[in-house]
C-alpha cells in the first residue's frame, strides 16, 4: 500500500482539441509566469517473493518403511517503504519529466527443529564442511537451523513523456526514461547440533551469503486513464505498464564459520550481463477540479507489481547456479493535490 502526497505549483487548465488526424490533443492554457514543478512522496507497503528462498533447508526423515522430505521456505512479511521525487511540466505541448527514488527494505525468517541429523542445508558452504575435497554426497546434517533473509531495494527513475487524448474519456501517456539502482540481498543462517562426534567437531555453525546487484539502462512505458463520467467530479480507471532493459553487475559471497574458528569460503565469480524488469500498476481513482480549474484533488487506489527477472544468481548445493526472479508487490493508495 502506498500513500502519496504531491504538490504541483502550476496554475493552469487543460483543454482537449481535435487534431487533423482525428485524435484529441491536450493543450495547456497556463499563464506564462505560472510555475510548473511538483514534488511527491509515497508511503509504500509491499511484500517480496523469490524463487530460491523456498528451499533453504531440507528435513529428511526415514524409517524402515517410508521416508519424507520437507522443504523449508522463507516467508517475507509486508513492510513499508517510500518513494520521493520531483516533476516538471513543460509550458508547451504537454511534455513532462520527473525523477524519483524508491526505497524498500524487507526481511524474511524461518527456523526448523527436528530429529538429530534430519536437517540438511542447501547452501554450498555447508557442503564442504568436513568434506574439503567435495567427494562426499553432502556436508553435515543437523538437528536445528534458522535463517534471516534481508532485501534492500534502492532504485532511481527518470522519465520523459507526453499526454495524448484519444477521446473525451481515454488519455494515454507514453514515456521513455532511464532506470538505475541496486538490490542487495543478505542471507544469514545458523546450524546447530551436527551429526558429528568427538571433541574435535563443532556444535554451532553459521553460513552467511550475499547476492548484490546494481544496474542501469533504458526504460519505456505507457499510462492509460479512462474517465467513467464527464462531469467535474470524475471517477476513472487507470493502468500503468513499463519495462526496462539494464546492464547489470552481480557480486556474491558465501562463508561458513563454526565455534571452533574454522572457516569455509566459497569463491564465486562476479557476473556482468543483461537484466530486465517489468512493472504494472492498476486500479481506480477519483478527481475533482475547483476554482476555475486551477486546483485539482485526486485519490487513486490500486495494486503495484514489479518483476525483476534473473535477480538471484548465487550457487546452490542442490541446483547449481540460480537464475531466479524477484517479485515485489503491494497496494497503493495515492492522494494528489495539484494547483
Amino acid at each position: 500500500m502506498a500513500l502519496c502526497f504531491a504538490l504541483n505549483a502550476m496554475a493552469s487548465s487543460v483543454n482537449l482539441q481535435e487534431s487533423n488526424n482525428g485524435l484529441l490533443s491536450i493543450s495547456d492554457t497556463s499563464s506564462s509566469n505560472s510555475k510548473d514543478f511538483d514534488i511527491f512522496a509515497n508511503l509504500i507497503f509491499w511484500t517480496a517473493r523469490e524463487a530460491g528462498a523456498d528451499a533453504w533447508a531440507e528435513e529428511i526423515i526415514s524409517d524402515s518403511s517410508a521416508s519424507s522430505n520437507n522443504i523449508q521456505q522463507v516467508n517475507f512479511g509486508w513492510d513499508p517503504g517510500f518513494r520521493v521525487g520531483v516533476g516538471y511540466g513543460m509550458q508547451h505541448d504537454q511534455w513532462d519529466a520527473q525523477v524519483y527514488y524508491t526505497w524498500f527494505h524487507t526481511r524474511g525468517k524461518d527456523n526448523i527443529s527436528s530429529l538429530p541429523g534430519a536437517v540438511h542445508s542447501t547452501y554450498l558452504g555447508n557442503f564442504y564442511v568436513n568434506n574439503t575435497d567435495g567427494s562426499g554426497l553432502s556436508g553435515p546434517s543437523y538437528q536445528r537451523a534458522s535463517i534471516a533473509w534481508t532485501i534492500h531495494f534502492n532504485m532511481m527513475d527518470w522519465e520523459l513523456g507526453r499526454k495524448f487524448g484519444i477521446n473525451k474519456s481515454l488519455t494515454l501517456h507514453p514515456f521513455l526514461g532511464i532506470k538505475g539502482g541496486w538490490i542487495d540481498q543478505s542471507i544469514k543462517t545458523k546450524w546447530l547440533n551436527p551429526d558429528l562426534s568427538g571433541s574435535e567437531f563443532f556444535n554451532i555453525g553459521t553460513e552467511n551469503l550475499k547476492n548484490n546487484y546494481w544496474g542501469i539502462g533504458p526504460k519505456a512505458g505507457i499510462n492509460a486513464k479512462w474517465n467513467l463520467f464527464s462531469n467535474q467530479n470524475r471517477f476513472y480507471l487507470f493502468s500503468d505498464f513499463s519495462g526496462a532493459l539494464m546492464w547489470g553487475h552481480w557480486t556474491f559471497g558465501d562463508v561458513f564459520h563454526n565455534d571452533l574458528s574454522e572457516q569455509v569460503s566459497v569463491n564465486l565469480q562476479n557476473i556482468n550481463g543483461g537484466s530486465s524488469m517489468l512493472r504494472t500498476f492498476m486500479g481506480f481513482g477519483w478527481n475533482t477540479n475547483s476554482i476555475q480549474n486551477r486546483y485539482r484533488f485526486s485519490i487513486k487506489l490500486g495494486y503495484e507489481m514489479q518483476f525483476w527477472l534473473d535477480q538471484l544468481q548465487f550457487y546452490s548445493f542442490t541446483t547449481g547456479r540460480l537464475v531466479n526472479q524477484l517479485t515485489l508487490q503491494g497496494g497503493t493508495l495515492e492522494f494528489y493535490f495539484d494547483f
